[in-house]
């Protein structure tokens, strides 16, 4: 099973520990030993994976951009 969610708490650790992933991805700006539930993951046979940006986009410049305008 595969899951992309949201959280609104100012991390995801509680949700990480819930959902117990076999895989954690993160954007590349983020070093595995920083990512958020990484030693948990790990720790639990899990892997942790901080991906490369195919495209230079972000969500928060893109959302500067529309209130700019």
């Amino acid at each position: 099973m595969s899951l992309v969610t949201w959280f609104d708490e100012d991390t995801p650790l509680s949700l990480i520990l819930k959902c117990r992933p076999d895989l954690l991805v993160k954007g590349g700006d983020w070093p595995i030993e920083k990512i958020v539930g990484a030693k948990e993951v790990l720790a639990w046979g899990g892997d942790v994976r901080s991906i490369a940006f195919q495209f230079e986009r972000s969500t928060t410049e893109l959302l500067l951009r529309i209130r700019k305008s």
